[in-house]
């Protein structure tokens, strides 16, 4: 099934369905969860409300392999539980299994709805999306949205998330409180944008893109003075170096473009920012210091590979089981104050954590193989910008990671089968 199957859909079911590929990624962003009594029952609750919705919606362009895919990964994570230690936490992991299945099973449907959108219209929707998480954190920057944005996250999220508040750290490290866009913390406002504004340059790949998407990273990046932009870079990079449609020497001229316009326009605006980020990756280094403080770089980038080797010294074969996160607490070796500060926030090493070294191979290879059969081709791409992108946070059996990566996963998918029919 390839990237025909928009030309099959009215234009104004397109544009519904455009509109709910909007809703449903900003549903993916605020991650707004259900609790009754203080107690935590869905999280992302409104993703979840929409999945009947989104089934009925693509439920025509669904393949057999879709359908079998979400059974076979269970398989897997049953595998996992079964075979790793910690029977003690079964409920735990079952539930955590649950959590995986509905996440994956929302991302197949988001990326057939992205296929079923014509590729203008599609582009049109995710330039919408990065553009408006910019705007808004350029407004709150500017005080204009602040008050309501607090007041939504309190609303919204209080008693339930830890909400962001380490206001003082921002001055210092940008001169101004971060913004949250209506978000739990700063970190979610970049990751929707890195999301997004890659997933809009893979659909179509050209020299004017390449330069809006150079120019606007870097904006975010003095906003947000985060090491993640780093990743995002990286990510626009690899697409652009992996870009079949364009000849290697216009491909190598691009990168050197891109490279280039950032340097400029960060040289002139963006020195005392771009420095504070050099500060926060220096820091990763001081690791095993248990005199500092724990930074979210080394949780993202350090401490999840230091478990997992820890993990994989006991259990290497299918890891803690999915959803295993008190047995990783358990085998925490790591000089840190809070246990799950040593899990980390880092979604690669979540695979080879809770599903070892055959769950985790098995997990990705039928994974590359549900990405052949929405029609993917550029299998090296896809998994270069999901490894980069899975530094970025953790939430594996989550509904937000897996509906970043639909997103990044859906606008390859549309590009290479565009690529194939051409």
């Amino acid at each position: 099934m390839g990237g025909g199957i928009a030309e099959e859909v009215a234009p104004r079911s397109q544009w519904l369905r455009a509109a709910l590929l909007a809703v449903i990624a900003l549903c993916t962003y605020l991650h707004l969860p259900l609790t009754v009594g203080g107690q935590l029952l869905v999280p992302s609750f409104p993703t979840v409300a929409l999945a009947p919705l989104l089934f009925l919606t693509v439920r025509r362009n669904l393949t057999t392999a879709d359908l079998v895919f979400v059974p076979t990964i269970a398989l897997v994570m049953l595998l996992s539980i079964a075979l790793s230690p910690g029977y003690e936490y079964i409920q735990e992991k079952f539930l955590a299994l649950v959590q995986f299945a509905m996440a994956l099973a929302v991302a197949v449907m988001v990326v057939r709805l992205m296929q079923t959108i014509s590729r203008e219209l599609l582009e049109s929707t995710l330039l919408a999306l990065w553009c408006l998480i910019l705007a808004g954190a350029i407004l709150e920057v500017l005080d204009v949205i602040r008050e309501a944005s607090d007041s939504f996250r309190a609303w919204a999220y209080g008693g339930t998330y830890t909400l962001y508040g380490a206001s003082m750290r921002d001055m210092d490290l940008v001169g101004w409180s971060r913004p949250k866009f209506f978000s739990v913390e700063p970190s979610h406002v970049t990751k929707m944008f890195i999301a997004a504004i890659n997933a809009w340059l893979l659909v179509k790949v050209t020299w004017g893109k390449s330069a809006v998407v150079a120019i606007a990273t870097l904006a975010m990046a003095v906003i947000m003075g985060s090491p993640m932009l780093l990743v995002s870079v990286a990510i626009t990079l690899v697409i652009l170096a992996w870009n079949q449609r364009v000849r290697l020497g216009a491909r190598v001229s691009m990168v050197f473009a891109v490279v280039l316009i950032g340097g400029l326009i960060g040289a002139q605006y963006g020195g005392s920012t771009l420095s504070s980020i050099g500060d926060r990756v220096a820091s990763i280094g001081d690791a095993r210091n248990p005199s500092r403080d724990v930074s979210s770089e080394q949780q993202r980038v350090v401490f999840p590979y230091l478990t997992l080797i820890d993990t994989w010294s006991r259990a290497p074969v299918f890891g803690v089981g999915v959803g295993g996160t008190e047995v990783v607490i358990e085998y925490n070796t790591l000089p840190v104050d809070r246990p799950l500060d040593a899990l980390g926030n880092n979604a690669l090493a979540e695979v080879g954590i809770f599903l070892g070294i055959v769950g985790g191979a098995w997990f990705i290879y039928l994974v590359l193989k549900q990405a052949r059969q929405t029609g993917v081709r550029r299998f090296g791409l896809m998994l270069v910008i999901a490894a980069l992108f899975s530094q970025l946070m953790g939430g594996l059996v989550g509904l937000q990671y897996w509906g970043f990566i639909a997103l990044l996963w859906g606008a390859l998918a549309v590009a290479d089968s565009r690529q194939t029919e051409q």
